[in-house]
């Protein structure tokens, strides 16, 4: 939940997002390296450039390790700054709408350049606040076709296996024109999944139109990487995402989305499909699993059926003792009443024992010691 209009986004180097690349015509061992944490580092002497294209946004700044062993241009829609990168970030503001920005460097001695990320502040609605609301890619609100859902723990591949997701669930797919879509009725989307060796690219559609291509293949596997994101939408319609994967044996994979919806004074908008799904917590049923229902939502539901049969028992309960006092009044209303309701104390009579008639001599009680 959010009572801004504006949000914060980190795009780590690993997003498909971005874009790194060197200038044609360079050789010499110049190349990119992607590091265990996510980040990327250059190895080389040569021009480079980092940059985000077409991203709505007022603020970003690019994260690095602080170097005073390259000469660093940045700018906004085309537009060129030299700037020091000793501070390890740099930072550019503009007004809001579509940009895109770009980071060149060019190495004045030998040394390596590290890049974490961009850090980019957008808004999410005009004016009022904003809500989020996270779909796990086991919720049934989102529809597969030529996908595997399954707890990570159970997968086949030790990348996912081994691999840090949202509810610890994952859906992924190595065939190409496989697709995920979802419904969000709301300004914003974000799409979250995982990049790695084997991945490859993804198409995003928004309303039937093809919005983005971006590639998901990465050196080292990462998790909770932003795949996707836009904003203003409008919220007064449902809009229809589809993720589809581009090629057969190269791999991507769906951890979550974030719907958006606005809190605007006046521009409430009402619960939809989307923020259900969130607040439900409802789940697809894996094959391992049987049916699998939310924790929280059945034990609300099980105290209201409990709570239901008790309070039934004791309302019958109750008739029954009103009906036993009528009985009693009518009855003269002698004794106590709780004895009559108890029935009183019932004791057990002891067999009456029968007196022998017959007389015998008393050797005809005690058996003989030897037979005759």
């Amino acid at each position: 939940m959010s009572n801004t209009s504006q949000a914060e986004l980190w795009i780590s180097a690993a997003s498909p997002l971005l874009s790194c690349s060197l200038y044609k015509g360079e050789t010499g061992g110049s190349s990119w390296m992607q590091l265990p944490d996510g980040s990327h580092q250059y190895l080389g002497q040569k021009q480079f450039s980092i940059e985000l294209p077409e991203f709505y946004f007022t603020d970003i700044a690019f994260i690095h390790v602080p170097t005073a062993a390259y000469q660093i241009t940045v700018g906004l829609d085309g537009s060129s700054d030299k700037k020091s990168g000793e501070s390890g970030m740099i930072s550019l503001s503009t007004s809001f709408g579509t940009h895109s920005a770009k980071l060149e460097c060019q190495a004045q001695i030998p040394e390596t350049f590290i890049f974490h990320g961009v850090q980019v502040q957008t808004q999410v609605v005009i004016s009022g606040g904003a809500s989020n609301n996270t779909i796990d890619d086991a919720s049934s609100q989102i529809r597969y076709n030529g996908f595997q859902s399954t707890p990570a723990s159970k997968s086949d591949i030790s990348a996912i296996q081994n691999g840090n997701f949202y509810e610890k669930t994952v859906s992924y797919t190595a065939s190409g024109g496989a697709s995920a879509s979802f419904a969000c009725q709301g300004i914003a989307f974000y799409i979250m999944g995982m990049t790695g060796p084997g991945f490859g690219s993804y198409q995003v559609s928004v309303d039937s139109k093809v919005v983005g291509t971006y590639n998901a293949s990465t050196t080292i596997e990462t998790y909770h990487t932003l795949l996707y994101f836009t904003t203003y939408l409008d919220s007064s319609q449902i809009h229809h995402i589809s993720i589809t994967n581009q090629f057969d044996g190269l791999s991507f994979a769906l951890d979550y989305v974030i719907c958006v919806s606005s809190e605007s004074p006046g521009n409430q908008s009402s619960p939809t499909a989307t923020d259900a799904a969130s607040n439900s917590g409802a789940t697809a049923v894996f094959p391992s699993q049987g049916t699998s229902t939310n924790s929280s939502t059945s034990g609300d539901s099980g105290g209201a059926v409990i709570g239901g049969v008790l309070g039934t028992l004791g309302g019958l309960f109750l008739l029954w003792v009103l009906w036993k006092y009528g009985q009693w009044k009518k009855a003269g209303g002698d004794g106590s009443f709780m004895a009559a309701l108890c029935g009183g104390m019932r004791v057990k009579k002891e067999p009456k024992k029968e007196e022998n008639k017959f007389h015998l001599w008393p050797m005809v009680w005690s058996r003989p010691k030897y037979a005759t």
